[in-house]
């Protein structure tokens, strides 16, 4: 295989027209330490080996960052950086490169990184109460399921008593990295208002704010003072109230719409009155999004400048919902090679039989392509800058585990046997910058893993429990990645939410319900790791309500032991230790309801059903809140 700077070299290549044209690359550097050297050498006529000998121009330094800077070079100037022993990393920049925003907008017709089965599911024998007709008198069913330590639900469909809340998510930042929020929707509207009224401004009635619009005049900074490009400017001159908070399509709001409702909205929301932030950052080429890691650079300058929030004395927790990933695809129907548990096979050996090498004949198909989670690069760089900012230490990033778990899609932990399987050789749909493991967790969910601060990961539940020897069980719902590197499984099939009043389904199907509150607006089922991850993101954020000081890894210590439950036989898993006799274990991999050595723990909601919960030191006894 090539190296990772050779290969990042050959995609900096693609449609070049001429090999000396300047344009916009990012430069990452190894280490905090070499970024200085490194950037004064450039700016200045230089003889070092691998630099050029001109003053290089550039066009931002992002301070933010201590280790990436875009510069003005040509491919061939790259060529040679990329042979500097300080240099880690050269990419066409994402947010200041159009060649790179042209080929996302190419590789999205493909491949989105939000990720949802997109049709309504039968509403026959699955946990929901059906269609929500002329009033709203019921609510997403994660909300029910997980306000219990145990399956309370079961296959019953009517729910006869309200959920009573002792907590709402108040003083708590969700925000929603996503497609976007549509603001005016009534799922997010404040209290007493189902429509924005004529000649009043959604911004006065909306529970929603965008962190690229609103967050420079809210907390009182600018973009351009920090190093990055302002909506409606530069690459992101499509990014407006309009485009991001106002979408009707798919394209535009949707994704991050049901999402949104489910973590935070007004009825299928568990943490109603946390204040929702939006980031349109994912899946949103049309108005100049390359790469959705770049969300993760505005997200820690928004953060580092929240305000004190008086109410409290401290600014306000954030907790980050990414219910999106990358992936990579090799093609199956061309030659290819591939390890497995420290051996290597070929494609001809590997195709011939399932009971051949099962871990990889059983990888999800997406046409011609396996489909398996990965890591990008750049952005993971991105991802870790984050993390590892010490002012950034209590943003919490709640990921989606992907939906590439239709049999295999074991994600495992780094001590794991199958963390280091890889395809070694093939052809792949990204050949650069792309790992190429295909038993690992992807961007940014393998963001600091096997770490005391790791995001939280969440795999999928299914709404239908099951049978099996005379024990009814909840189970794995089958598009769900799964595996020891899943931290937590919560509702993710059937979640009704948000959606556009479009049916996107390429499989036929029901499409969207109007809202009752206003039938300008719908609602839809959706399936998917997108849709538990808010599920979490709700729990987590009635946490950080009571204890507002709390960091990424005593987030997830008490997400751990407090926030979740852990099932044991009451979680379907018929193949648990039947991977002893090794590749030719084909139930083990090939079962799209495999947990595959994933721990059994299901989200629990200690706050509903007015729980007593401690808040700074004082109990609350006393309060009543009911989901409206």
């Amino acid at each position: 295989m090539k190296n990772l700077n050779e290969e990042i070299f050959e995609r900096n290549l693609v449609d070049e027209p001429h090999f000396n044209k300047r344009q916009e690359f990012t430069i990452c550097v190894n280490s905090q330490e070499d970024w200085q050297e490194i950037h004064d050498t450039l700016c200045g006529v230089s003889n070092c080996e691998h630099i050029p000998n001109r003053e290089v121009s550039c066009i931002t330094e992002l301070p933010f960052s201590p280790t990436r800077s875009v510069y003005t070079l040509s491919s061939y100037e790259v060529n040679n950086l990329l042979q500097h022993p300080k240099i880690k990393w050269i990419e066409k920049s994402s947010m200041h490169n159009p060649l790179a925003l042209e080929q996302r907008k190419l590789d999205e017709e493909f491949d989105r990184h939000t990720s949802i089965d997109r049709f309504k599911t039968n509403v026959v024998n699955i946990r929901t109460t059906g269609s929500p007709g002329t009033a709203l008198t019921f609510t997403q069913w994660g909300l029910l399921r997980h306000q219990s330590s145990t399956n309370n639900f079961g296959t019953n469909t009517t729910v006869n008593s309200d959920i009573q809340y002792s907590l709402t998510g108040k003083n708590v930042d969700i925000v929603i990295m996503d497609t976007g929020v549509r603001w005016d929707h009534p799922e997010f509207l404040k209290p007493g208002y189902t429509s924005v009224p004529v000649g009043v401004s959604t911004y006065s009635v909306s529970r929603v704010r965008d962190i690229l619009l609103h967050g420079p005049s809210e907390f009182g900074f600018t973009w351009a003072s920090n190093g990055l490009t302002a909506p409606g400017s530069g690459s992101i001159t499509g990014y407006t109230t309009a485009t991001a908070l106002q979408s009707s399509s798919f394209n535009g709001s949707w994704h991050g719409s049901h999402v949104a409702g489910t973590a935070a909205g007004n009825q299928f929301g568990l943490a109603f009155d946390a204040n929702i932030w939006t980031i349109a950052c994912v899946d949103r080429s049309d108005i100049g999004w390359a790469e959705p890691s770049d969300g993760f650079d505005y997200i820690k300058v928004w953060h580092k400048n929240k305000p004190i929030n008086p109410a409290t004395g401290m600014r306000n927790p954030t907790v980050v919902n990414c219910s999106w990933g990358h992936r990579q695809f090799v093609s199956w129907t061309n030659s290819y090679t591939a390890t497995f548990r420290g051996t290597s096979y070929s494609s001809t050996y590997s195709e011939a039989s399932g009971t051949n090498v099962p871990a990889i004949y059983y990888i999800k198909l997406n046409g011609s392509y396996y489909e398996f989670t990965t890591k990008r690069t750049s952005g993971q760089t991105q991802a870790d800058e984050l993390v590892e900012d010490p002012d950034c230490q209590n943003v919490i990033l709640v990921c989606a585990a992907g939906n590439s778990g239709i049999s295999n899609g074991k994600q495992d932990v780094t001590t794991g046997i199958d963390y280091n399987n890889q395809f070694t050789s093939g052809i792949f749909v990204y050949s650069s910058g792309y790992d190429t493991y295909y038993c690992r967790n992807g961007t940014p969910s393998i963001t600091h893993i096997d770490q005391p601060d790791a995001v939280i990961k969440v795999g999928a539940i299914d709404s239908t429990v099951v049978n099996a020897s005379g024990i009814t069980s909840e189970r794995k719902a089958s598009y769900s990645n799964t595996g020891p590197s899943i931290d937590v499984w919560s509702a993710g099939s059937s979640i009704l939410s948000p959606f556009s009043n479009t049916d996107f389904t390429p499989f036929g199907g029901i499409p969207a319900t109007s809202d009752p509150r206003n039938s300008s607006f719908y609602l839809q089922y959706l399936d998917g790791t997108s849709m538990a991850t808010p599920n979490v993101v709700g729990v987590i954020a009635l946490y950080l309500q009571t204890n507002p000081k709390a960091t990424r890894i005593s987030t997830r210590d008490w997400l751990l032991n407090q926030g979740s439950k852990v099932a044991d036989d009451l979680f379907l898993d018929q193949y648990k230790g039947n991977d002893a006799v090794g590749i030719n274990s084909v139930s083990y991999w090939s079962n799209s309801y495999g947990l595959r050595d994933a721990p059994h723990r299901i989200l629990y909601n200690p706050f509903a059903n007015n729980t007593q919960a401690q808040m700074q030191g004082v109990f609350l006894s006393g309060c009543y809140f009911t989901q409206t």
